[in-house]
């Protein structure tokens, strides 16, 4: 009996291994169907997007052009909240950090979602905003980044609620501060929430383009320092200057991996300075250095050889140095998580919808970055086409807008329908 025992249990042990190993060849299954379009219930909801498309252009415009600059998101808020309010969610309020929560409570409350777009925009000092239209384009500094996708999170919200959705999963609709100065509203959000969250989608990024990891972020500031001297009193001083020169010449130097993808790796020196006149040895010089990478093992050696290059280039040149370097917005990879069920369901969404150019790669910069630090299976939902984003002359493409609007309606239908 024993003997047969033993070889019952190494056939299942052997079962088990192979179904393991085709799971991780193979990965997880899309939860998106085509046949999901056809359903009455979605083809009510295209329809209404389809009737409302000038409503949904004229709040676009409106939304803009209230500034929201990183630190200044009241006003947004304010209104987001308003509209949160009269769309019915079951619970609606601004945290203390000044996010934006509309919360619907799903019959079964299965999973917890979060649907986020962030309020604030990069432009700090810009008061007045005022969007022009030319044909399918609107061009106002944040009409894409990330206005564009409060606007798809509000009229999905009123989308599932005219076609009479009644969530199994329970949905947070949130309108995020500080995104653009290091993921802050959703940080403080998730460090202070006693709920868990299965699934994070941040409504960002440009269209077609899916995320599946948490892009690192590193680099910071360099100073180096010396005497100074006058023009003629300078031969053999230290020259801070010299030192900046020859760190960055060292630092372009380094081999930083392309490929894979999951290694890809760069660097740019994007200021440098130093000295107040010209007849004179500068006391201070400093350059900065911006470094990102997905892999978190890469970032930290590069970090590691830019300190050796400082330290080397300090002894040789005779100065001091100081290194103000930023360390906290680390690379995460949740294993396996290119092949999950969520990245194959965007992306044959995305195929279906026929939206052009999609890339998908953990290169992801969105507050998915922060859902993946702390374990939640995350990507993000791209807004519409784009170009000159982070810039006065932003433009936004606005037949895009309602092709992601339709892409986070079939998104939410295959997780209602078909995620348990």
């Amino acid at each position: 009996m024993k003997k047969h025992l033993l070889v019952i249990l190494a056939v299942i042990t052997t079962f088990l291994i192979q179904a393991l190993n085709l799971n991780s060849l193979y990965g997880e299954e899309s939860l998106f169907s085509p046949r999901l379009v056809s359903f009455p219930f979605v083809q009510k909801m295209f329809s209404f997007v389809e009737k409302n498309k000038a409503k949904i252009i004229e709040e676009w415009i409106y939304l803009t052009e209230i500034p929201a600059p990183s630190g200044h998101e009241e006003r947004r808020a304010e209104y987001l909240a308003k509209e949160f309010k009269s769309a019915g969610l079951d619970k609606v309020y601004i945290d203390p950090f000044g996010n934006v929560i509309g919360i619907w409570k799903g019959k079964a409350r299965d999973k917890n979602i979060i649907l986020s777009a962030h309020m604030d925009t990069v432009f700090q000092g810009v008061w007045k905003i005022k969007v022009k239209r030319e044909d399918n384009l609107l061009k106002a500094p944040g009409i894409g980044d990330d206005t564009a996708n409060l606007i798809n999170m509000l009229w999905s919200l009123r989308a599932l609620k005219q076609a009479g959705f009644e969530p199994t999963h329970t949905y947070y609709f949130m309108g995020t501060v500080g995104e653009e100065v290091g993921l802050v509203g959703m940080k403080n959000f998730l460090e202070q929430t006693t709920e868990n969250f299965d699934i994070l989608l941040a409504l960002d990024g440009d269209l077609g383009k899916v995320h599946y990891g948490a892009l690192g972020f590193a680099g910071g500031k360099v100073f180096f320092r010396g005497p100074g001297a006058h023009t003629m009193q300078s031969r053999g001083v230290p020259d801070p200057n010299l030192a900046v020169a020859k760190t960055i010449e060292r630092i372009y130097a380094l081999e930083l991996p392309s490929k894979p993808v999951d290694k890809w790796t760069i660097l740019n020196v994007g200021q440098m300075g130093g000295g107040r006149v010209r007849n004179a040895v500068s006391q201070e010089s400093f350059f900065t250095l911006d470094l990102r990478s997905a892999d978190q093992g890469e970032l930290e050696r590069t970090q590691a050889e830019v300190k050796r290059i400082c330290t080397e280039v300090a002894s040789e040149v005779g100065v001091e140095f100081e290194i103000e370097l930023d360390e906290t917005a680390k690379a995460y990879q949740l294993p396996g998580r290119k092949n999950s069920f969520l990245v194959k369901t965007a992306v044959e969404i995305l195929e279906f919808l026929k939206v052009r150019d999609i890339e998908v790669d953990p290169l992801g910069s969105t507050e998915a970055n922060t859902g993946l630090e702390k374990g939640i299976l995350s990507l993000n939902l791209g807004r519409t086409y784009g170009r000159y984003k982070h810039s006065l002359r932003e433009e936004a493409e606005i037949e895009g807008l309602f092709l992601a609007l339709k892409q986070i309606l079939l998104m939410i239908c295959s997780l209602e329908w078909n995620y348990k």
